[in-house]
């Protein structure tokens, strides 16, 4: 049993100091219900809140209360006391007028004559009160310390969160854009192989129908004057003309569609590298950041 607690209470009621007024509930005040009143009561009388208007006293008062009012035998000697205060108001209440001022006098007389004799007490050392209130104030002070520090927690991991949140639709988003950016690639690609296919056709068809003129034509033996008088000089005209079945002209045209497409391909490729460089490198500093 917590004497120092039971000795606070009783107290308490003999000076008729209603706790559950302090605490803002009643009497039918359930142990869940005055735990969550001193936690907004606490929150307003906090140092934090309450700045220069900071009452230690008042602070450790509703501590105080609301101990007492959840602790069994705390709340018993403060009950008993009040039931007895209410009782004797009741009996003042039904004396006469003449009577209640001779009681009440006697009253304050008592009273001054108790706070007298623990004036003369308080003049006096008292190492256990002392300590009592010491260990009260470091008491106090440590579940200040408690709250701070739950509640930088309570902040830190909503920051992590949010974080994590930005982090993860940041990747979504980049990972969006390369699916995208595979798209118009494989388009292009597409293209230029479909476009190059349409040249290489149109060449062929070109080249089968000259063939196919000159294989219709006649030949004529040289004549005289064609010959030049020297068969030296038909032989050199003749070696001059290509064949009808090589390809002359289509090699260049396909070999520069190919150098076309690689050229494409390599600047693609190139991007694309930067691109995933510069993906590492915000994730390195995302990383470090948050570290």
């Amino acid at each position: 049993m917590d004497t120092d607690l039971v000795a606070w209470a009783r107290d308490a009621a003999s000076k008729g100091d209603d706790l559950f007024t302090l605490l803002s509930i009643d009497a039918t005040a359930s142990e869940s219900d005055i735990r969550r009143s001193f936690r907004r009561k606490a929150l307003q009388l906090h140092p934090d809140k309450a700045g220069d208007a900071y009452d230690p006293a008042l602070y450790e008062r509703i501590e105080r209360a609301r101990d007492a009012l959840i602790n069994p035998e705390a709340r018993k000697a403060y009950d008993d006391g009040m039931r007895a205060v209410l009782q004797k108001r009741a009996q003042l209440d039904q004396m006469s007028a003449r009577r209640r001022r001779l009681v009440e006098e006697l009253e304050q007389r008592e009273e001054a004559a108790k706070r007298a004799k623990t004036e003369m007490g308080r003049a006096q050392p008292d190492p256990e009160r002392d300590a009592m209130l010491a260990r009260g104030r470091a008491k106090a002070e440590e579940r200040r310390r408690l709250m701070r520090e739950a509640e930088e927690r309570e902040r830190e991991r909503a920051a992590q969160e949010q974080r994590e949140k930005d982090k993860d639709a940041a990747v979504a988003k980049e990972g969006v854009a390369t699916d995208d950016y595979d798209s118009k690639i494989a388009d292009l690609e597409r293209r230029i192989e479909e476009k190059r296919q349409r040249k290489l056709k149109k060449m062929m068809a070109k080249k089968g129908g000259a063939g196919g003129e000159d294989a219709k034509q006649p030949s004529s033996p040289p004549t005289l004057s064609k010959l030049n008088l020297s068969t030296g000089t038909a032989e050199a005209g003749a070696c001059k003309q290509p064949p009808a079945d090589e390809p002359a002209a289509a090699e260049p045209v396909q070999n520069a569609g190919g150098n076309k497409f690689a050229a494409t391909m390599a600047r693609l490729k190139a991007a694309q590298a930067k691109r995933d460089e510069e993906k590492r490198r915000k994730a390195k500093q995302e990383t470090e950041a948050a570290s």
